[in-house]
C-alpha cells in the first residue's frame, strides 16, 4: 500500500457529470427587428471541460509524487533503523538514526504559567470584609476537614456518603453551607451532572436562592485533559503555510498515529493554505477518522476560514481538495448547518449532487488556543489541576515566582484535587516563603474540597485562602 496504508490516496476518482448547454437557437423581438443568437461551439465546450479535467488530473498527480516521495523515504528510515539494531555501532556513526528515534517519542508536559485574570479578583489592598468573609468560611470544621482528607486519598465515594450525611443532619450550624458546596465541587470534579443537577434543586428549596451553575467549559477542559494525560497525547503544530511542504509533518504524524490512537493537532499558526496541501491533509483526516482515532483539534475553527478564503462559488480550481477538506473539517467539528450551507455550494460549483452529513464515529475535541510565554506576564501563577506525588518541582516555580513579587498569587482556577500527602510537602515548602519579610502568599478561587485540605493541614497559617465564589 506504502506510506498511505494509513493515509490511503482516493482511488477511481468519479467523474462529474456535466450538463452540456443546449445549442439551440435562440430569438428575441424588440418592435419589427428579429436577433437570432449565434449557437454555441460545441467543439469548444468541449475541449474547455477536457482542460479543466487535465488539469485536475495533473494536480493529483503531483500529490501522488509527493506521496510517492514521502513512502520511498520512510522506507529508508526503516532499513536504517533495522540496521541500527542489528548493528548499534552504526547508531553511533550516523546520528540521523538517533534522531529519527527521539522525534517519535513525545512527552507532553504542560508547564504551569501564569494566567492573566480579572485584576479586580486579585487586588493585593483588599477590603478588610472580603479578608474577613474569607476567613470566616475557612473555620476549621472537624467533618467535613475529614470528608475532604478522604477525598484527597482517593476515596471519593466515603467523602460524598458523608457530605451527604451532613447535608441530611444539618447540624454543622453556619458551616452547613460550606458542607453543600464542597458536595457541588465534588460532582463538578466527577462530571456528575445528574446528580449535581438533583443537588441544585434540594438547595434553591432550602436557602431559597439560585443555586451553584454547572460549568460545561470545566467539564469540557477536563474531558481534554483526561485523554492528554490516559494516553500522553501527542501534539503537531502545523506552519504558516499549507503547502506540499507538509508532507515533511504528515510523516511525523504517520509515526505518532501507530504509537497513540489520540492526537492533538494544532491548527492556530495557519495563515494561508492552497489546493496541494489541503490534498494532503484531507486524505490524513479520512484515514485517521477510518482508524477511530481519538482527535483534539486546536484553532480548527479558524482554519476552516482560512480555506474558504481560496474558495469561490461557481469557480473551478484545479481540485476539489480545498472544498472537500473544508467539508471533511465541519463533519469532524459536528458543524452540521455550516456543512450544509457549504455542501450546497459546492454542489453549485461542480454540478454534482451534495454529500450528506455523516457525523464521525471517533472522538472528535475542539479546543482553544492555550496560552503561550510569549503573552503578558502578570503577577498571577496558575496552580495545577491536580497536585500529587513530589512537590519540589512546584515549590521551585512558586519560590521564582515569589522573587518577583512580594504578594504571591497563586491561582487555583484550575486545581481540583491536591493529594493528602502532597500537601503536606506543599505546606513545608511554602513556610519559607511566606517567612520572608514582606512577603504574602494568597490562593485564589479554590474550590471548598481543597480549601477545607488546606485548613486541616494548616495552609491556612502561612497563606490567605480565599474560596471560589458559587
Amino acid at each position: 500500500m506504502g506510506i498511505f496504508s494509513l493515509f490511503g490516496k482516493k482511488n477511481n476518482r468519479q467523474e462529474k457529470a456535466v450538463s452540456t448547454p443546449s445549442s439551440s437557437k435562440k430569438t428575441r423581438s424588440k418592435g419589427q427587428n428579429t436577433v437570432i443568437a449565434a449557437p454555441l461551439d460545441d467543439e469548444a465546450f468541449s475541449q474547455s471541460i477536457m482542460a479543466q479535467r487535465h488539469i485536475a488530473r495533473a494536480t493529483e498527480r503531483k500529490i501522488d509524487a509527493i506521496e510517492f516521495e514521502m513512502s520511498r523515504d520512510i522506507g529508508r528510515a526503516k532499513t536504517i533503523s533495522n540496521q541500527s539494531i542489528s548493528n548499534p555501532s552504526l547508531s553511533q556513526q550516523n546520528p540521523v538514526n538517533n534522531l529519527l528515534v527521539s522525534e517519535s517519542t513525545f512527552t507532553d508536559f504542560e508547564s504551569t504559567l501564569p494566567l492573566i485574570l480579572p485584576a479586580t479578583d486579585y487586588q493585593s489592598n483588599q477590603s478588610n470584609d472580603m479578608i474577613a468573609s474569607s476567613l470566616m468560611q475557612s473555620e476549621s470544621v472537624p467533618l467535613l476537614e475529614e470528608a475532604a482528607i478522604l477525598f484527597a486519598s482517593g476515596q471519593k465515594e466515603v467523602a460524598e456518603q458523608m457530605l451527604q450525611d451532613a447535608i441530611q443532619q444539618d447540624n454543622l450550624g453556619s458551616a452547613i453551607q460550606t458542607a453543600w458546596y464542597m458536595l457541588f465541587d465534588l460532582y463538578q470534579i466527577s462530571n456528575n451532572q445528574s446528580a449535581f443537577d438533583h443537588l441544585s434543586l434540594d438547595y434553591a428549596s432550602k436557602f431559597e436562592t439560585s443555586p451553584p451553575v454547572w460549568d460545561n467549559a470545566a467539564s469540557k477542559a477536563r474531558e481534554i485533559s483526561n485523554i492528554s494525560n490516559d494516553d500522553a497525547t501527542p501534539s503537531l503544530t502545523f506552519p504558516s503555510q499549507l503547502d506540499a511542504n507538509v508532507i515533511k509533518l504528515l510523516e511525523k504524524l504517520q509515526q505518532l498515529s501507530k504509537q497513540s490512537r489520540s492526537l492533538r493537532l494544532d491548527f492556530t499558526r495557519v495563515k494561508q493554505v492552497d489546493p496541494i496541501g489541503c490534498g494532503l491533509l484531507l486524505r490524513t483526516f479520512k484515514n485517521l477518522k477510518k482508524s477511530n482515532h481519538e482527535l483534539i483539534l486546536v484553532g480548527a475553527q479558524d482554519f476552516t476560514e482560512k480555506i474558504r478564503a481560496i474558495l469561490e462559488i461557481g469557480r473551478r480550481d484545479e481540485t476539489e481538495a480545498p472544498w472537500l477538506l473544508l467539508l471533511e473539517i465541519l463533519q469532524l467539528l459536528h458543524f452540521e448547518k455550516a456543512f450544509e450551507e457549504t455542501s450546497i455550494d459546492y454542489c453549485v460549483t461542480f454540478e454534482v449532487s451534495p454529500p450528506s452529513f455523516e457525523a464521525p464515529q471517533n472522538r472528535v475535541i475542539m479546543a482553544t488556543q492555550e496560552i503561550s510565554h510569549a503573552e503578558e506576564v502578570s503577577n498571577r501563577f496558575m496552580m495545577p489541576a491536580i497536585i500529587e506525588g513530589k512537590t519540589d518541582s512546584l515549590i521551585s516555580q512558586i519560590a521564582a515566582h515569589a522573587k518577583l513579587y512580594n504578594t504571591v498569587l497563586l491561582d487555583c482556577s484550575q486545581l481540583e484535587r491536591v493529594e493528602f500527602g502532597a500537601s503536606a510537602q506543599l505546606l513545608s515548602g511554602l513556610v519559607p516563603i511566606a517567612s520572608k519579610k514582606d512577603t504574602t502568599i494568597q490562593f485564589h478561587e479554590v474550590n471548598y474540597l481543597v480549601m477545607s485540605l488546606f485548613n486541616a493541614m494548616g495552609l491556612k497559617n502561612v497563606a490567605v485562602i480565599f474560596p471560589r465564589k458559587h
